[in-house]
């Protein structure tokens, strides 16, 4: 509901009937109402002779704070909301027929200090406040029922305040307990770059933004051994703290599962049998997870019902890596998952994993970021075309497209270069993954391991930069 507002006049009511002619209802209603206790029929019926009869259809304000009111107003059929802060907030109280409004106005001598609003059509009786104390305020019977009537109105007022508080108190509560949920969560998954610092045959990058403080995207990274490495990204059905909690139950269960290399080929299988177990709502996974020979350049790959990856290979652009697509884990148990193997060759070869938040990303036409619009930003993008590059640049591409409509899914992005770098190769034609050599820890390492510098750092640092720095700037 938009409420329309008006600008009632400081002696005049808004929106006066076409047809003040009190009913017979109404004068039942106001001949028994105390607010009128003690009056005299014939001076009740001078009193709302005088009064007219105002209509406010469904959604028109009546009251405004920060305006004058000079009225007293007297529901007689419909149905009043009062919003203490703002219109539409969630901290209002009703007005039923027979009960009044605007009291505060007309005894302080104030201007109002909330919005009444029209619920539904509604009709009031306007009684100026001159003739309200000039011919109701001198019988102490009315007196005293007004105020009766306005202290359980602050009784009512106090009740739904001090549950709106007890609910913001709450709220906020678990606003702090997201936010620890949303560290913990992120302090799972691996967050130093690059992620296998101590294979210097790769170098990758990842980032994961949850559409909410919690999330049920993941990526994770670790070596199985000295020449295999293994990366996974998954996606989990839903948003917030349940997706996330199945997220942590299913990153376990690689980790646990997946402890060396011969494990790989039943990785899925097993998992996905694990998850279905106690599954009782039903959650599901996606999930990619990739095992790399460091040495080779040999890759093995087990999807289950994941995007397919991109692959960039000898400088060629990136296209979708063709795999079997699996079924979703947590499903059924009597699931069969296939393995891919395919091989990766070093120096410019580049393996790209992410979740559905990226191509399902929407602008304001509510047009998809689509895979399509993926691949051209990839293989648009300026070089360095280092992991971190590449999916930095993906992230401002993606915010360039969405531009005020908010994040609706998690998103996630994993890329991996495979340099093939080995402590005995020369220098010679190998591409180093950054500009930046004094403060990239791949560069450094590779230069120091590949010219014996380990065992003369201090002499052979500086030519160690120069040499890498000089190598980066002619590739």
């Amino acid at each position: 509901m938009t409420p329309s507002t008006s600008d009632p006049q400081q002696n005049t009511p808004p929106h006066t009937d076409d047809n003040p002619v009190l009913s017979t209802q109404d004068w039942a209603l106001l001949r028994e109402h105390p607010l009128f206790s003690g009056l005299p029929t014939q001076a009740l019926h001078e009193l709302l002779a005088q009064c007219p009869v105002i209509f406010l259809s469904k959604g028109k304000i009546l009251l405004s704070p920060g305006t004058a009111n000079h009225h007293l107003y007297l529901l007689l059929t419909g149905h009043l909301l009062v919003y203490l802060d703002a219109v539409d907030s969630p901290t209002s109280f009703h007005i039923e027929p027979g009960e009044f409004i605007g009291e505060m106005s007309i005894i302080e001598e104030r201007e109002t200090s909330a919005y009444v609003v029209a619920h539904q059509n509604s009709r009031l009786v306007a009684i100026h406040e001159d003739q309200f104390w000039g011919k109701v305020g001198c019988y102490p019977e009315a007196m005293r029922s007004m105020l009766k009537m306005f202290s359980e109105r602050m009784r009512k007022q106090n009740e739904i305040t001090r549950l709106a508080n007890e609910k913001q108190l709450k709220y906020e509560l678990l606003q702090r307990e997201l936010a620890a949920a949303g560290n913990i969560q992120a302090n799972i998954l691996p967050q130093e770059f690059p992620l296998f610092p101590e294979h210097l045959q790769v170098d990758a990058f990842a980032l994961m933004e949850p559409a909410r403080q919690v999330g049920g995207d993941f990526y994770d990274a670790f070596a199985l051994d000295d020449d295999h490495i293994c990366v996974a990204v998954g996606d989990v059905s839903g948003k917030g703290l349940p997706a996330a909690l199945f997220m942590v139950r299913a990153i376990t269960l690689l980790r646990l599962t997946l402890s060396k290399k011969k494990r790989f080929p039943t990785i899925l299988p097993r998992m996905n049998e694990l998850l279905c177990e106690n599954n009782k709502d039903f959650t599901f996974l996606t999930l990619m997870v990739a095992m790399l020979n460091v040495k080779t350049g040999a890759l093995h790959i087990v999807n289950g019902g994941h995007n397919a990856p991109l692959l960039a290979a000898d400088k060629r652009p990136f296209t979708p890596l063709p795999i079997p697509k699996g079924a979703l884990l947590g499903v059924s148990e009597t699931v069969v998952y296939e393995m891919a193997e395919y091989q990766l060759n070093p120096g410019d070869t580049l393996f790209f994993l992410y979740t559905d938040g990226v191509t399902e990303c929407e602008n304001e036409q509510q047009q998809f970021f689509s895979v399509e619009r993926m691949q051209a930003v990839l293989n648009t993008a300026v070089p360095p075309h280092t992991p971190h590059n590449l999916i930095i640049h993906l992230r401002q591409a993606l915010q360039d497209f969405a531009r005020d409509v908010a994040q609706s899914d998690d998103i996630t992005m994993l890329a991996l270069t495979y340099l093939g770098i080995k402590p005995t190769d020369s220098l010679e034609g190998l591409v180093f993954p950054c500009y930046n050599p004094p403060n990239c820890r791949i560069c450094y390492r590779s230069v120091k391991s590949c010219y014996g510098f380990v065992n003369n750092p201090q002499n052979r640092m500086p030519e160690a930069y120069d040499l890498a720095y000089r190598l980066l700037k002619t590739n």
